[in-house]
């Protein structure tokens, strides 16, 4: 009698005993998980401008960052599916989807040198703004390869997707009306929700300039959109600057409250600027110019002195600093940053507004997703000024090219637009020269005035011992180490060519016959200063917060004052108009309470101790949230 053989298990044999309908939902998503890890690769390898060994690198390099961007692309095909009910045509939708991103994406990266963002497709006439990416001539070839996806994606459905049991086993129209729509109405909200759940720490983060993430061993960067993308990839990277940072709503706003302040502050700008000076009337230039790490060390604050914990050999660094300061009003910074943030210097400085309560990156964070905010640019505009902002450097960084005109610069120069564009020895960076240079140049071409800001990048980290051939200022602690000591040695002989640019760039103010002038400061000193900056007085630490300010005109004029306060950057602009007696708008004015009752705004100069809020830094504290995530019934 002949045993029975015992039937191998099988997978095919499971699966062909399956319901045709059971087949079609379980091929689906495994040909829809496929697609997802190819689609990502193929999103990468187009990010980086078809650099086969930088897509590989990000993919074996970053596992856990790819697989993510797997999941939440995967995500986003189950939901479609749930739509469209044909993987095929998901899939195909999706591949020219991203061929299309790709191209505007290169064509941007290579004008512009930063990544496809979504203020991109939030300006005025999106379509109309985004074809400055594009080149025309390639454009051939993305209609081609469009056209080779739709033939593609014709012949898998004709010859595979039955074969493969992708296609419903009824007609697309009993499928419609009957078949598999509570499946399909699951499908889809729980791949929305699971979407939604899973972005939602990437949506709402907290707009620091760096932000951990445990879950992916990777790092948001507020700053620099360029490594946010390489280092957490294209999709990731796009949902980032997505957030919106949600600003709680302080108990006492409202319209009301904001519309009586501001009727009070216009009242006080009208009949105190009947005594001052309107900048305008006079065809004065204004130029803002924030110099990059630029920091004195021999500075001297609250009987503490600097150049008692680091010493350098080579005498005065700089020495037309101290020309400056001897002639003209002048005074120090209390940085809000130690060794960064340089963006958060700017906004304040720019705006008058402090980042005390938002406690982010507004530049990135925030401003990108607004209609505008005020500044001294829009101020100006006010009386007839022409507004211009520079930057020797990446446009993109911090989202400058977005959040400058938001406030209301109406040209911005970056690298790529400079006439100027010098290195000293082996920096990285142009050179201070270049950047006076573009801005005399640009004080020159228009007889209307102007308002210009500049945002230097010559001493900006890092501080190679190499950069320089002779580094003239040695430092001479024996209690720091080599590598260290060399990186201080070459900043001090940046600052020192950084003031010997200032000089240069004083003297051609003198020469001009337009009358200009200038609120100058550095945002903040590098972070070398460790001996300083981990002291156990404050009063020692608070030395590597403070940096040089000063005002500058190259006419004759009655200064109010010689001795500028010690404030933050919220404050300077203020002082400026104070020093020089110009009339002020509305918000200003209430910044000049602020800043009499409160000059100095930032954490670490609190020391982790509370202030005690007056009635005039609530007013300044709602005014910030009304114009920064609020509804904006202030009006200038």
């Amino acid at each position: 009698m002949k045993k029975k053989s015992k039937k191998k298990f099988s997978l095919t044999r499971l699966f062909e005993k399956l319901s045709p309908r059971k087949r079609y939902v379980i091929s689906s998503l495994l040909f829809l998980f496929v697609a997802a890890i190819l689609l990502t690769w193929f999103l990468e390898y187009r990010y980086f401008a078809n650099d086969m060994y930088l897509d590989w690198d990000f993919v074996f390099g970053r596992p856990r960052v790819f697989l993510y961007n797997v999941l939440l692309l995967y995500l986003v095909l189950l939901s479609l599916w749930a739509i469209l009910g044909r993987p095929a045509i998901v899939v195909g939708l999706i591949w020219i989807s991203e061929i299309i991103v790709g191209y505007i994406h290169i064509n941007k990266v290579a004008t512009r040198a930063y990544p496809l963002l979504p203020e991109d497709f939030q300006l005025a006439g999106a379509a109309n703004s985004l074809t400055k990416f594009i080149d025309v001539w390639p454009l051939v070839r993305l209609i081609l390869a469009c056209v080779i996806v739709v033939i593609i994606t014709t012949i898998f459905i004709w010859k595979a997707e039955k074969r493969l049991c992708l296609r419903n086993p009824k007609t697309s129209k009993e499928f419609n009306k009957r078949h598999l729509i509570g499946f399909r109405a699951i499908l889809l909200t729980l791949s929305v929700l699971g979407f939604m759940n899973a972005t939602e720490f990437v949506r709402n983060n907290n707009g620091e300039r760096y932000e951990e993430i445990p879950l992916l061993k990777s790092t948001f960067i507020a700053w620099n959109q360029n490594w946010n993308y390489k280092d957490n990839g294209f999709i990731v990277g796009f949902l980032y600057n997505l957030q919106k940072i949600k600003m709680t709503e302080p108990e006492d706003y409202s319209e009301e409250y904001i519309t009586n302040i501001n009727q009070r502050y216009n009242a006080i700008a009208e009949s105190k600027n009947e005594s001052r000076i309107n900048p305008a009337d006079e065809d004065v230039s204004i130029v803002v110019i924030l110099n990059e790490s630029f920091f004195d060390p021999s500075i001297e604050w609250q009987n503490r002195s600097f150049e008692d914990y680091y010493q350098h050999t080579g005498g005065e660094i700089m020495p037309n600093l101290r020309k400056i300061q001897s002639k003209y009003p002048s005074g120090y910074m209390y940085s809000i940053d130690y060794g960064g943030g340089t963006a958060n210097v700017e906004y304040e400085t720019l705006t008058g507004l402090s980042n005390y309560w938002l406690n982010t990156v507004p530049y990135t964070a925030i401003i990108p997703k607004l209609n505008s905010v005020p500044s001294i640019a829009s101020a100006m505009k006010d009386d007839g000024y022409d507004t211009s902002a520079i930057h020797p450097f990446n446009g993109g960084m911090y989202k400058r090219n977005i959040s400058l005109e938001k406030e209301g610069f109406d040209t911005f120069v970056t690298e790529i637009e400079m006439d100027y564009t010098e290195h000293d020895g082996a920096s990285e960076y142009i050179n201070d020269q270049s950047a006076y240079r573009q801005t005399i140049d640009m004080l020159k071409a228009s007889d209307n005035n102007q308002v210009i800001a500049l945002i230097t990048m010559q001493n900006h980290t890092p501080y190679h011992d190499w950069i320089y051939e002779k580094r003239d200022y040695k430092v001479t602690n024996k209690d720091i180490g080599e590598e260290t000591r060399g990186h201080i040695e070459t900043y001090y002989q940046s600052l020192h060519n950084s003031d010997k640019y200032l000089g240069e760039f004083i003297d051609s103010l003198e020469k001009m016959d337009k009358k200009v002038a200038v609120l100058y400061f550095g945002d903040h000193s590098a972070g070398l200063f460790d001996i300083v900056n981990e002291n156990e007085d404050k009063k020692v630490r608070d030395l590597t917060r403070l940096t040089p300010y000063f005002v500058y005109t190259n006419y004759e004029t009655d200064y109010k004052t010689t001795n500028l306060p010690t404030t933050t950057p919220n404050c300077m602009v203020n002082s400026m108009f104070d020093t020089l007696n110009w009339q002020k708008n509305p918000r200003y004015y209430l910044v000049g309470d602020v800043c009499a009752e409160q000059p100095i705004l930032a954490a670490t100069y609190f020391d982790g101790n509370d202030f005690i809020e007056t009635e005039t830094l609530r007013k300044y504290r709602l005014l910030i949230y009304d114009l920064m995530g609020g509804h904006s019934y202030w009006k200038e």
